[in-house]
């Protein structure tokens, strides 16, 4: 569907509230280049061959930040538009913490419900999944350890239930799979959701993401008014340094928007100096201004 002046507009809107959010928290904004050099560490991206090279157009932002990172502990974030290999893509705002301890991604679920809640969205949730959790079930396992994923990343038990393994082991892996709660039992986990302390936050043992990058905790963000994820991330690394982030879906987001701003002060242009005196006082406090012409 051919998208109007107005939904880009919209989507510029988004964007503008989200990187207010992710300012506010001491993230700064990062910009690439349309198209890179190709390699293989970068994920997604359209291929261009140009003077006998293959470039990426918009490829994923993560695998940028990961292939370009310096040595120092650093909050960023984008937004930006993301290609998979046709012509029109997904516009993504995310951020991604990088060298600080382990066990950070409190802070990027916090954020994302920041900026949530900053549009306007209130009616969302956040499931968070372990990838050690799997890696543990299925360590006596290990030859159909792909099909364990591959079946949770589908969401479809009925790959593991074929397998060749004991009935006891298919029953762990069932109530793995079909666990959603507050208290899990699992202690990374558990503090998590209570450092976080959200009731919109649950523990999905069955929620796992297909990026390869991943280490651990990942989680995905909801709406029962869109029915596919609004946004995701989870824990990386970076060399010999921990990370996390995530991104949200603003194309998603602008079904969600409710645009409601901010009172502006409007001001006459009868008089043209004191008009725009008094504007340019406002903005400096930070106040919305507009001078009626």
């Amino acid at each position: 569907m051919r998208r109007s002046i107005e939904d880009y507009l919209r989507l510029a809107e988004i964007g503008n509230r989200l990187r207010g959010v992710f300012e506010l928290w001491g993230y700064r904004e990062v910009t690439f280049p349309a198209i890179e050099e190709y390699s293989p560490e970068i994920r997604k991206g359209t291929k261009l061959a140009y003077d006998n090279r293959f470039h990426l157009i918009n490829p994923d932002p993560t695998s940028r930040i990961m292939r370009a990172f310096s040595d120092e502990s650093i909050r960023l974030f984008y937004i930006t538009e993301v290609l998979n290999g046709s012509t029109r893509g997904e516009w993504q705002a995310g951020i991604e913490m990088i060298g600080f301890p382990e066990g950070s991604l409190v802070e990027p679920i916090v954020v994302a419900i920041t900026a949530l809640e900053a549009l306007g969205v209130d009616e969302f949730y956040i499931d968070i999944g372990s990838l050690e959790v799997w890696r543990r079930a299925t360590e006596e396992i290990k030859e159909f350890r792909d099909v364990v994923f591959s079946a949770l990343i589908k969401r479809n038990f009925e790959p593991i239930d074929r397998l060749p393994i004991p009935e006891e082991k298919k029953e762990e892996l069932w109530r793995l799979f079909n666990f959603r709660g507050r208290k899990s039992g699992f202690e990374k986990l558990d503090l998590l959701l209570e450092i976080v302390d959200d009731e919109r936050v649950f523990i999905d043992l069955g929620t796992v993401r297909p990026l390869p990058y991943y280490t651990d905790i990942i989680f995905e963000i909801y709406s029962p008014k869109v029915g596919k994820p609004i946004g995701g991330g989870g824990e990386y690394s970076v060399g010999e340094k921990p990370a996390a982030g995530f991104y949200l879906d603003m194309v998603a987001l602008s079904r969600l928007y409710t645009g409601k701003t901010r009172g502006r002060t409007r001001l006459s242009s009868k008089d043209p100096v004191s008009a725009y005196r008094e504007a340019k006082r406002l903005v400096k406090l930070g106040i919305p201004v507009e001078v009626e012409r």
